[in-house]
């Protein structure tokens, strides 16, 4: 059994939901003889929609979700969207226990072992009867909307990301600019210590945000090694993971992030960076509207390779990715909803209002600072995504990244080679 299965069949026991045996109500119009779901709807019918909203991003992503919903009504006269936003892990992991599932709601894919559980439930709807239009996706935008073959939701159309957010007018009069590869990046960093400017703020003392710095440096030096690693195979004793490490390290003890960054929390970081008392931070691209509300001269690149490259690591948004109940009285019309979430005028409407950073082309960003945000040539892993993919019950390989290997790393207790070890230790284990 692969190391993901034996994390689903962990997460199921623990979910307690593979029980709950549900069945598709079988007495709807939407519904031939024989039980088939018909990707047909009837425009004579009205019908309403419960559909949850992700309740955590309520203020971010309500404008957009007004929009979209509006747009959808006068498409579907006939059905009446009662859009709430009531979406959590909590209350939806509490529905699928009791049957109570809302018409459509939004999942998060597979970036968590959830959606699957759902599935193996009989909880969701599959979507491949309905005429979605999946041309516009790549394999793996696919991949997180797909469980064992079957497409259970709208594929995601953004994502979001880890990059380098700059000071410009710091840059501009260092005489310095966004790298073109990945040793200009060592440079400037440099350059900046020697001027006596802090190159990067880190915020040691917050678990998850002090990782960014990793999340943002690994594509550009072991996406490759990292690759082989999800997929089973390669060492995290690779040279191109050991030199990442050693990257970090080699910051620490040249004094490129911030004075006693062991101190320093998330918040304290963003405002070292916005007063400028350090030249940049690592920091996720959903935090854009942060740093142009602080009114800085902002700029921001990822970081590029050897060869000039600039891949993101990528970690698909859930911001449009909903999935339909098996429950619903309305199957037809609930997929409706989920296929007008996956065109391309209901994401245009949402990076209008929103200026989330699109996964796809087509999406035109809304302004300049979006676009600088979509400057990527290739999207990449985020290791922490696939350390959690690694992770089993008994040895969790993300939070041994978190509380163990960062630390350790930006205060010059170990190096990249030490740094490397613990994880293919943990590796080992986790294997066994």
């Amino acid at each position: 059994m692969s190391q993901k299965m034996k994390k689903y069949a962990l997460l199921t026991g623990a979910l307690a939901i593979a029980s709950v045996g549900l069945t598709a109500c079988g007495s709807d119009s939407n519904n031939d003889a024989a039980g088939n779901a018909s990707s047909g709807t009837d425009s004579s019918k009205q019908v309403e929609l419960t559909v949850w909203g992700d309740q955590p991003n309520q203020s971010s992503f309500e404008s957009a979700f007004t929009k979209i919903n509006q747009a959808f009504e006068e498409k579907h006269p006939n059905i009446k969207l009662n859009y709430q936003y009531s979406g959590t892990e909590t209350s939806i992991d509490t529905a699928v226990r009791s049957n109570s599932l809302p018409d459509v709601f939004f999942v998060q894919g597979n970036k968590t072992p959830k959606m699957k559980l759902y599935v193996e439930s009989g909880a969701l709807l599959p979507l491949d009867e309905y005429g979605l239009d999946t041309s516009r996706y790549g394999e793996d935008a696919l991949e997180y909307a797909t469980v064992d073959g079957k497409l259970y939701s709208s594929p995601p159309g953004f994502m979001d990301s880890q990059l380098i957010y700059f000071n410009k007018d710091i840059f501009e009069k260092q005489g310095l600019e966004a790298p073109k590869t990945f040793e200009e990046f060592l440079a400037l960093a440099d350059k900046l210590k020697s001027s006596g400017i802090t190159p990067l703020s880190v915020p040691g003392k917050a678990e998850f945000e002090r990782a960014w710095i990793a999340f943002a440096l690994m594509p550009a030096v072991a996406n490759d090694a990292i690759d082989k690693i999800k997929n089973g195979e390669g060492t995290f004793k690779d040279p191109s993971i050991v030199q990442a490490f050693q990257t970090i390290r080699d910051f620490a003890d040249k004094g490129y992030f911030s004075k006693d960054l062991a101190s320093v929390d998330n918040a304290g970081a963003q405002l070292a960076f916005t007063n400028g008392s350090s030249a940049m931070i690592a920091d996720g691209t959903w935090n854009d509207p942060t740093f142009v509300g602080a009114g800085i001269n902002l700029g921001r690149f990822y970081i590029p390779n050897s060869d000039g490259k600039r891949i993101a690591p990528q970690s698909f948004s859930n911001a449009t990715t909903y999935a339909v109940s098996a429950n619903t009285k309305y199957p037809a019309e609930a997929a409706e909803y989920v296929k007008f979430l996956t065109s391309l005028e209901a994401q245009q409407l949402f990076e209008n209002e929103t200026g989330a950073v699109p996964a796809l082309q087509d999406i035109t960003p809304r302004d300049e600072g979006v676009k600088e945000l979509s400057a990527y040539d290739s999207l990449g892993y985020n290791i922490y995504s696939v350390l959690t993919d690694l992770s089993t019950e008994q040895v969790k390989l993300n939070d041994i990244f978190l509380q163990e290997v960062m630390p350790k790393l930006l205060t010059s207790t170990i190096d990249g080679q030490q740094a490397a070890d613990v994880l293919e230790e943990a590796w080992t284990q986790a294997k066994q």
